[in-house]
């Protein structure tokens, strides 16, 4: 039929209204993760830079944390301007769960682009088969909502590589438009973090090797859009712009916060990881249906780059993602949290699972099968995401024996989100004096939740217990690191938050005059 082309996309439309719909119903149930107060903070200094904008150097952020200040925050304005915007329009919506929905309609945003890259090396068929796998990975669903920085700097990379792509593709009756969107999507996409300029580097060797002298032509153009772009919108640059995008470079490869990480039992610096820590959380947290296409698609891409038959799949590969993986691996570069700050290394592998499962389904004749064989691959994915809501991004494969496999063996809540859960219970069961210990987690997310009169009695391990005040009081821990395992072994569990026989928070009721700590 003429138009069935178009079918893929008509479909994909479909998925991307059904997915906003979803994350529309869904995005107040998830909690504040452990970064997002500072990361606010930090927005509504950079938007009041705009104030000065015709005297750039007088400004000079007074942010509490100045290493935010080394985090690009085009992102971070933009979820801040459309949740103060919801929230004046409505507020039944809080600022926390507006943003939330903002940062999962920018992962959906990402999603057209990885189908049209994908679309390059696929029928559109298995290029719309990818994107529903990489959409519905429980990895990444729960990360959409609840991550402010990973996510979205994924997003915008996957959106620059395909754009550089279709500028250095284009005649030249249509390529200063081009040029001008691929510009801007890295100048956004290295505003975010400053790696992000890797994505320019792949569309500009694609380029050089496609045509050597039409890139040459145009990369000063896209060059200077991109600068501009990058130094508009990211006002720490504004002052003393080439020092200071240098020491974003310098600090990120070496996270400088040093802190105590759980990888396969046993608790290390994350300074220290084995070389392989990224590299197995790829075979523990996607689901195996993909796991099994990325194997077939190696097979099937690795045999085309020897026919010479499209060689741009494993270069993408091993430019993307198996040469900055080694590198960062053996380099000892700072990783923690299941290493979700390297999620933007993995689109490559769901473009080689994509081929694989090109490949698998144009042995199969019937449509009906075809499209039974991807609901199959997916239904893993939906059903975790269903069953774990809204914690999906603890999920873990068979291969570790799901999450309760995991338990103890890796981090589950890293980002302390099931606080939110946590509270609600305590705000329901404690007496007006009844004192909340936060001895393992996020203290600072944990004030948002609670009631009013209960927030004074919120406190630390530090803080001194009054053996003469209240009968009991509770104590909060995050599982995060072990680290629950340390105090108050002793005390009753009264409530656990739970997820396929992996805790993720215990709240213990203590007696006052029996100090855990």
């Amino acid at each position: 039929m003429k138009y069935q082309g178009y079918y893929p996309r008509i479909i994909l439309l479909i998925f991307l209204l059904a997915c906003a719909c979803i994350g529309y119903l869904t995005a107040r149930d998830y909690g504040l993760s452990w970064d997002e107060l500072g990361i606010y903070e930090y927005s509504e200094e950079m938007l009041t830079a705009y104030d000065k904008i015709l005297h750039l150097w007088d400004f000079e952020s007074q942010v509490s944390d100045p290493l935010l200040n080394l985090y690009g925050p085009s992102h971070f304005m933009l979820s801040t301007l459309f949740s103060n915007y919801v929230n004046e329009i409505n507020k039944s919506w809080s600022i926390y769960q507006a943003h939330h929905l903002f940062y999962f309609l920018t992962f959906l945003m990402g999603l057209p682009a990885l189908y049209f890259l994908c679309a390059r090396w696929m029928r559109e068929w298995a290029a719309l088969g990818t994107v529903l796998l990489f959409a519905t990975q429980p990895l990444f669903w729960g990360n959409a909502f609840i991550n402010p920085k990973d996510i979205p700097f994924m997003v915008f990379f996957i959106i620059s590589v395909y754009f550089s792509y279709v500028m250095v593709d284009s005649k030249s009756n249509s390529i200063w438009w081009k040029i001008i969107v691929a510009g801007v999507a890295l100048g956004l996409t290295t505003s975010i973090r400053s790696f992000g300029l890797m994505a320019g580097a792949f569309a500009i060797f694609y380029g050089l090797r496609k045509d050597f002298y039409k890139t040459l032509k145009i990369l000063p153009f896209y060059i200077f859009i991109t600068v501009m772009t990058t130094y508009v919108s990211w006002p720490y640059l504004w002052s003393d712009p080439i020092h200071r995008f240098v020491e974003s470079i310098t600090t990120m490869s070496k996270h400088p916060v040093i802190f105590y990480t759980l990888f396969m039992g046993e608790i290390y610096l994350n300074n220290q990881l084995p070389f392989f820590y990224f590299l197995t959380f790829i075979a523990l947290q996607f689901t195996i249906p993909i796991l099994t296409l990325i194997v077939v698609g190696l097979f099937v891409s690795f045999k085309f780059f020897l026919k010479d038959n499209s060689k741009e799949p494993m270069i993408l590969l091993m430019a993307w993602f198996l040469i900055p993986t080694l590198v960062i691996g053996f380099s000892g570069s700072t990783m923690y949290d299941n290493a979700r700050q390297l999620l933007f290394l993995t689109p490559p592998l769901f473009i080689i699972a994509g081929i694989g499962l090109d490949m698998i389904l144009r042995n199969i004749k019937l449509p009906i099968f075809q499209v039974a064989l991807v609901l199959i691959f997916i239904s893993p994915a939906i059903y975790a995401n269903i069953r774990l809501h809204p914690y999906q991004y603890i999920y873990y494969n068979e291969f570790i024996g799901g999450v309760g496999g995991a338990f103890r063996k890796m981090d589950l809540d890293y980002s302390g989100t099931s606080f939110k859960e946590a509270i609600q219970y305590i705000n329901e069961n404690s007496e007006p004096t009844t004192q909340t210990f936060i001895i393992v987690g996020p203290r600072h997310l944990a004030r948002i939740y609670i009631r009013p009169m209960l927030k004074e009695n919120m406190l630390g391990e530090l803080d001194p217990i009054n053996p003469n005040g209240s009968e009991y009081y509770y104590v909060l821990l995050l599982t995060r690191t072990n680290s629950d395992m340390l105090f108050c072994t002793n005390g009753d569990i009264v409530y656990s938050i739970e997820r396929d026989n992996g805790v993720l928070a215990y709240i213990k009721k203590i007696y006052s005059k029996e100090p855990c700590w």
